[in-house]
């Protein structure tokens, strides 16, 4: 039998063992937790000292487009190279139930450093935006030759389906118009085609 003397050694080694074991877990778990939080501290200091680099300008194959008007989120936005139109308005959150759709072109290819501009109901397009008829002070249109498509330009006079390719083309190579004399800059363009053309586009 065990006296009351052996049973309090017994409980006494019993806990010692368990502080010891106690110890040795806390002991390990520390230096878990120390190897872990200097890990951490040495990413952060590599991160500190090589910053990724964020690229935030456009790629070779995105274009830069502002859209104005009659859109949900009218703005700024990078768009994929031979993107259209209606890509820009799907991508500003679509026409309002204001917008005069039938005053954009929503098929035209879009242009790095476009400006395109949904009308409303109650006004004129804009000149120079994605609206390519315009109207005088005396109610004519005018057609916008930055923005107008091959169709539009088709029914200018003395311009046929050539003649409104050549227009196209020159945009894309040389820029926007900055004054609509800058049209006799196209083959085949002259001083008397221009005259007859002039009262009736803008831009």
């Amino acid at each position: 039998m065990f006296t009351r003397e052996r049973i309090i050694v017994i409980m006494l080694v019993a806990a010692i063992l368990l502080t010891a074991s106690f110890y040795s877990f806390w002991q390990k778990q520390a230096v878990s937790e120390r190897i872990s939080v200097q890990s951490e501290e040495q990413r952060k200091s590599a991160d500190a000292v090589n910053p990724t680099k964020v690229n935030t300008a456009k790629t070779a194959e995105d274009c830069v487009v502002y859209i104005s008007g009659a859109v949900n989120r009218p703005g700024v936005f990078h768009i994929p190279v031979n993107s259209r139109v209606v890509d820009v308005v799907q991508v500003a959150g679509g026409l309002t139930s204001a917008a005069d759709q039938i005053k954009i072109n929503l098929a035209e290819k879009i242009r790095d450093g476009m400006h395109i501009h949904v009308p409303d109901k109650n006004s004129a397009a804009v000149a120079g935006g994605g609206g390519t008829v315009t109207h005088s002070s005396d109610g004519q249109e005018k057609v916008n030759i930055n923005s107008a498509g091959k169709e539009e330009l088709d029914k200018l006079p003395g311009i046929g389906p050539a003649m409104a390719e050549r227009i196209v083309e020159y945009r894309e190579t040389a820029g926007m118009f900055k004054d609509i004399a800058d049209l006799k800059n196209v083959p085949g363009i002259g001083e008397a085609k221009f005259n007859r053309l002039a009262d009736k586009i803008t831009i």
